[in-house]
């Protein structure tokens, strides 16, 4: 009897070996692309503190911005694949960079370990209070009517924005002429001043000047209409089919990561963005939780990278680097 339970904790010790999980002795780096207090930082400090508390581990922020997250995602695409540097990527980072850009110095499809997705937000297409279009519809009459059609801005070329601004212009047939900007706050600037007539962005960057009233919300791109904008329509319910689109952010890993160590990392993000305090915490930036484990974000994120190439071939988009 003692023989067979020495060679069933052996066995189990050789299925589940401790060596390929997180020593709580080393310190976690979670990488942010981008500088202190925006979205993506809150998002790092929630899964710092889960891991914290789940797993016992020392964890720390750190942020790395430039590039539009390239810097940072640089950097974990080329540490130890042992756990202890995780990142904040985004649809941006993780969806539309690597479809854009030739010459990255990383290959995001095979640098990277899928960890847990954290949360979703809306896009949501945007034109100045002084515009007279108040619905998608009005907005498309108008834009069909004007000489040379119209212009629509984005934080750069060949970011996520500039893509769904190509995506609308693709499924309605508009003329519409790219703006790219450093940024979302002065492309709203000149929203508001008319010299460019629409914009789609994340929600979390334009919600404020949507409830001051100094943009009009006409639709959003998710799938439902989000809690804090529960009059604005879906582009769908607006009469635009087949255009959904979901700007997420997840946490991944450099290549490479043990079963072990992966399934150790997920379960305790998910468990965190499960929870009442971590839901809260993601609505404080108009996020929406959406968690998700290693699965069913690594094929969540490679189709999101394979529509995206899709846009970029139908729209011609050429970004150089």
């Amino acid at each position: 009897m003692r023989r067979a339970f020495a060679s069933l904790l052996l066995s189990f010790a050789l299925a589940h070996p401790a060596a390929a999980q997180l020593d709580p002795a080393r310190t976690v780096r979670v990488v942010v692309g981008y500088a202190p207090g925006g979205a993506f930082d809150v998002m790092g400090r929630l899964v710092t503190d889960g891991l914290r508390e789940r797993l016992g581990v020392t964890a720390i922020i750190d942020n790395r911005p430039g590039a539009g997250g390239t810097i940072g995602s640089d950097y974990v695409a080329k540490a130890p694949a042992d756990g202890t540097v995780l990142l904040i990527g985004g649809a941006g980072t993780h969806g539309v960079t690597p479809v854009v850009r030739r010459n990255l110095p990383f290959n995001a499809g095979r640098d990277f370990t899928a960890v847990a997705r954290l949360a979703e937000f809306a896009n949501v297409m945007v034109v100045g209070a002084g515009s007279p279009a108040r619905s998608v519809q009005e907005f498309i009459s108008l834009a069909r009517g004007r000489a040379g059609g119209v212009n629509f801005g984005s934080q750069g070329a060949g970011t996520s924005i500039h893509l769904t601004g190509e995506l609308f212009r693709l499924r309605t047939g508009l003329e519409m002429t790219h703006v790219p900007y450093r940024g979302s706050a002065p492309a709203v600037l000149d929203l508001q001043t008319d010299r460019i007539q629409v914009m789609f962005d994340n929600l979390p960057n334009v919600f404020g000047l949507i409830q001051g009233g100094s943009l009009r919300a006409l639709a959003v791109t998710s799938t439902q209409r989000v809690a804090s904008l529960p009059d604005v329509p879906t582009m769908a319910e607006a009469g635009v089919p087949d255009f959904v689109v979901s700007s997420w952010v997840g946490v991944f890993g450099p290549a490479g990561l043990s079963p072990a160590t992966l399934r150790q990392l997920s379960d305790a993000i998910v468990e965190t963005v499960r929870s009442p305090a971590g839901q809260a915490r993601l609505r404080t930036v108009s996020a929406e939780p959406s968690p998700a484990p290693a699965a069913e974000f690594d094929t969540a994120w490679r189709g999101d990278m394979r529509r995206w190439a899709e846009v970029v071939q139908a729209a011609q988009i050429v970004v150089e680097d």
